[in-house]
């Protein structure tokens, strides 16, 4: 195995960029034992270079790139609190096709990426055919996400479209739009399939253009002086329901 001691060697440098990125690349980064397995195990993620500590107990498939850092410099590049020292750099699965039929999730602009993988592994759970982001929404392949998907990302179809694209590509799919109040109980919705499922930015809500060509609008009933649950807490409640009763 390879190892690699300064911190000006481009392997660092990539896994430095992907921990903190500011743009869509190529590449995403894996963050410890359970996504790498994760990842290694899942047919659409291909691992370019898995990367571990001086001090790392495990072992690597015999198939895959697998580099050393000594321990301060793998802490160094590590976006976790507590590392366990072996993280990876995937290629980024290409863009899901929409199937016809099915139940979607279209995320237009959730920009925290920690409820987006949330929603991701809630979606996942739910047996949702694909998860759909629109322009505004976080990177479902950046660091938190993926933390918070649990590997979810990895084997749920994920397909990014431009807003402008977006009704085009959703054709054929009942909308249903939530919002937090003065649509239809969402418990008492007609979940015929195929639909789609659409969430808004955090705060603002869904764009108005989005709203106005749902077929459907759900509420979630709540008590006393709360305004609105976490967008992910919404998502839950609303797949789920959508997973019993759909067909």
């Amino acid at each position: 195995m390879k190892r690699i001691e300064s911190p000006q060697n481009p392997l660092v440098k990539t896994i430095r960029r992907l921990a903190q990125p500011r743009q869509r690349e190529d590449k995403f980064l894996l963050e410890g034992r359970k996504l790498v397995n994760a990842a290694l195990e899942a047919r659409i993620a291909q691992i370019d270079t898995v990367v571990v500590s001086s001090t790392f107990v495990g072992s690597v498939p015999e198939n895959v790139r697998a580099v050393e850092l000594p321990e301060q410099l793998f802490t160094s590049v590590s976006h976790l609190d507590s590392p366990d020292g072996i993280l990876a750099v995937a290629k980024r699965p290409p863009r899901a096709e929409l199937q016809s039929g099915g139940l979607l999730v279209v995320c237009a602009g959730i920009q925290d990426p920690g409820n987006l993988g949330a929603i991701i592994r809630i979606a996942e759970a739910a047996g949702v055919s694909a998860l759909v982001t629109l322009a505004g929404s976080a990177d479902p392949f950046g660091p938190k996400a993926v933390r918070g998907s649990m590997g979810s990302v990895l084997r749920l179809p994920i397909c990014a479209l431009e807003s402008r694209n977006a009704l085009a590509a959703l054709e054929g799919f009942r909308l249903a739009a939530l919002v937090p109040r003065d649509g239809i109980d969402y418990r008492e919705a007609d979940y015929a399939r195929p639909m789609a499922i659409l969430l808004g930015r955090e705060g603002a809500g869904l764009n108005p253009s989005l709203l106005t060509r749902a077929e459907l609008v759900l509420t979630i009933p709540m008590l006393g002086e709360v305004e609105s649950l976490n967008v992910a807490t919404a998502a839950a409640l609303v797949l789920f329901e959508a997973a019993r009763r759909g067909t």
